[in-house]
Parts: structure tokens; C-alpha cells; sequence
């Protein structure tokens, strides 16, 4: 991993996914790169406030970025490498244009933005990009402190084929943080052919210690909730389906639902 990029608006509780940012960064030795939209001053608004610039907005993006990039690096004792962004323009095209622009390797961003009840109801940005990104996303949520990832959960619907990359990838962040995986899918009474599609995945996980476990139930984010308690997981996984932009209007997401409701990070894994 050479480059993880995140996403902040400055809001309180924003705190949590930067500092997650920055320990993560810091643990692989990745190149941090902060991103931030701010709304330029229009020149109607610049000639009716005096001294006002165009470029106000920006200095206070620059520098409200500044002082978080200073903090990571005390925080971190001058060990990680970071760079800051001040975009001008709305949040979801700032983080598209970075994206293609720096091409990183995850995109971090907080789940609950400038309001964390609707958020937890009814989703934020966050959220609304999970069915959009072409990269892995790690989504964090109030109150969840970064410590070393021992336990990851990876959460597969057997339902249709699952997504050979997509798994590839999960391995792969496996791997980078040395952690267990434990596999679940939620089925009350799996059949024969959901018990041969799980051996499938167990075969091309063999080199990666891992458990597979059906859980039952007819809440996703519930059951994955008390299986995260049970077995002290530090991050949940999730592999998103390709929707339309159709079902994407109609209908929240499995991975959606689970990160709004999640306690712990969530990683889309695509």
C-alpha cells in the first residue's frame, strides 16, 4: 500500500476517521494525503463584504488542513508522511477528482459527518459513495479508536457468485495487518449448494487462517454485531455487489445498511 487518501469536512466528529487515518498511515508506512472541499466566495458575495477575497475560503481550508496535518505529524512523532488538499467545490466531486488524480490504494472517510443521528438513520456521503467506488473504502465511525487489527470479520452473501478480485483484495488486507479472518454468511439452514460454495472460498483462502461460519437471522447488521462482540473483532469487511443506478435509488445496500449501524470500521472491498 503506497497511498491512502481521506476525506474530511472538519466536522467534531470527523475526529475519529482522522485519527484512524493517521495510526493507520503511520502502522504501513503509507503516504497520507488529506482532501477537504470548501465553497469558493462568489464575487457577488466578495463585493458585498468588505475586505473579502476570492481566495478567503481557501486560506481557511489551507490552513484549518495545516493544523490537522501538524497534529498527525506530533502525534506520530514526525513519522508519518502527509499532504493536504483544499478543493474548491462539493465534497463528493473533490473526492472523485482525487481519486482518479492520486489513484490511492484505500479512501477513508467518517460515517457520521455533521450529523450523527441521521447519519446512523439515514446514511451520509460516506455511505452514498459505497455503491460508487472503484476503491477499497474504509468507513469510521464515531467512537471507534485505532488499535492494531487482530480480528477482521468478512461478511459474503453465496447467493450469486462471489467476486474472485474482490476476495483477492479481502485477502490481501488479511495479510497487510497479520490479522484472522473470520467468514460468516448469514443462512439460517444452509443447502447443499451454499455448503460447496463455501468450502470453494475455504479452498482459495487455504493459505490465509480463517474460520467460515453461517449465522442465522434475517438482520445482517445485528447478526454481524453480536458475532463482531463474540469474537472481539476490530474491523468488518464487506464485499459490495454492482448495483444499478436504479436499485441504488430504490434500495439501501447490504454493505450500506452494515456500515450506518456498525460500531466498528467498515471496509467496502472492491
Amino acid at each position: 500500500m503506497k497511498t491512502i487518501l481521506l476525506a474530511t469536512d472538519f466536522s467534531t466528529h470527523e475526529f475519529w476517521a482522522a485519527d484512524y487515518a493517521c495510526q493507520l498511515a503511520n502502522q504501513l508506512r503509507t503516504h497520507l494525503a488529506i482532501v477537504h472541499a470548501y465553497t469558493p466566495i462568489t464575487l457577488a458575495e466578495m463585493h458585498g463584504a468588505l475586505g473579502a477575497s476570492v481566495d478567503q475560503e481557501r486560506f481557511l481550508a489551507i490552513s484549518q488542513l495545516s493544523r490537522m496535518r501538524t497534529r498527525m505529524i506530533s502525534a506520530t512523532k514526525g513519522a508519518i508522511d502527509a499532504s493536504i488538499i483544499a478543493f474548491p467545490g462539493d465534497a463528493e466531486t473533490a473526492i472523485s477528482t482525487e481519486l482518479a488524480r492520486l489513484k490511492p490504494d484505500l479512501l477513508i472517510m467518517g460515517l457520521a459527518g455533521q450529523n450523527p443521528e441521521k447519519a446512523r438513520r439515514e446514511g451520509s456521503l460516506a455511505t452514498k459513495l459505497i455503491p460508487q467506488t472503484q476503491v477499497p473504502m474504509l468507513l469510521v465511525p464515531p467512537g471507534a479508536r485505532y488499535q492494531a487489527i487482530q480480528n477482521m470479520i468478512l461478511a459474503v452473501d453465496l447467493s450469486a457468485p462471489i467476486d474472485a478480485l474482490a476476495l483477492a483484495k479481502a485477502k490481501r488486507f488479511a495479510q497487510l495487518f497479520g490479522a484472522a479472518l473470520d467468514i460468516v454468511c448469514m443462512e439460517d439452514e444452509p443447502g447443499e449448494p451454499l455448503q460447496k460454495a463455501a468450502e470453494g472460498i475455504r479452498k482459495l483462502l487455504a493459505d490465509q487462517p480463517h474460520t467460515f461460519s453461517f449465522l442465522p437471522g434475517n438482520d445482517l447488521s445485528i447478526a454481524l454485531d453480536d458475532f463482531r462482540v463474540d469474537h472481539k473483532a476490530d474491523l468488518i469487511m464487506m464485499m459490495p455487489k454492482p448495483h444499478t443506478c436504479f436499485q441504488t435509488f430504490l434500495m439501501e445496500s447490504n454493505t450500506q445498511h452494515v456500515a450506518r449501524q456498525s460500531a466498528v470500521p467498515v471496509l467496502a472491498a472492491v
